[in-house]
């Protein structure tokens, strides 16, 4: 299997030196403004975009990469750094948590391999494992937003609550829907 593991990632560093020309919709974009290529970046990706399973924007194919049970930890941990900087040659970023380890993220990577997204030329699209639901974690040890997030919102109603005590916060939620119409 070593021989194998070699080989595909030979074939991985040669898909990541093929780069796509950018759609003309980026010709008088300034690239080095973050701004104008986030606002750019969402104009290719959901007006010009159409959406390819990641193996065939990246041409390696989903049955290229081996199952978990045939890879050592040693060999899950080389294919995913190599997939991680395809990827993001790719424009895609797979969201981990930072401490989660490189050939425990192999098994996730390989089943998004047939997700289908939108090819960008410049900016990023982020690939979420998790959806936020605390007892569902896929990263458990490893993660603390579930509980950041509750603690944010927890601060949030606190807040609320007391400029509500102060008088500075209206109470909108008896009102009816017809107030959010105007008329003159």
């Amino acid at each position: 299997m070593q021989r194998y593991v070699e080989q595909l990632i030979e074939d991985i560093h040669i898909a990541r030196s093929k780069v796509r020309p950018p759609l003309d919709v980026w010709d008088d974009v300034d690239t080095n403004d973050d701004g104008e290529i986030e606002d750019m970046a969402f104009v290719e990706k959901y007006i010009y975009g159409t959406s390819k399973p990641i193996e065939q924007i990246t041409r390696i194919k989903y049955e290229q990469l081996p199952p978990d049970d045939k890879l050592s930890a040693e060999q899950k941990a080389m294919l995913a750094k190599e997939l991680l900087e395809l990827l993001l040659h790719y424009n895609f970023v797979p969201d981990f948590p930072e401490t989660f380890p490189l050939n425990r993220r192999y098994s996730f990577l390989r089943k998004i391999w047939t997700d289908k997204h939108v090819e960008l030329s410049f900016g990023q699209t982020h690939i979420e494992f998790c959806d936020y639901d605390e007892s569902e974690c896929p990263f458990v040890g490893y993660c603390a937003t579930c509980e950041e997030v509750k603690a944010q919102f927890k601060y949030d109603e606190e807040i609320e609550r007391k400029a509500r005590e102060e008088g500075r916060l209206i109470d909108d939620d008896d009102d009816d829907d017809d107030d959010d119409v105007l008329s003159f």
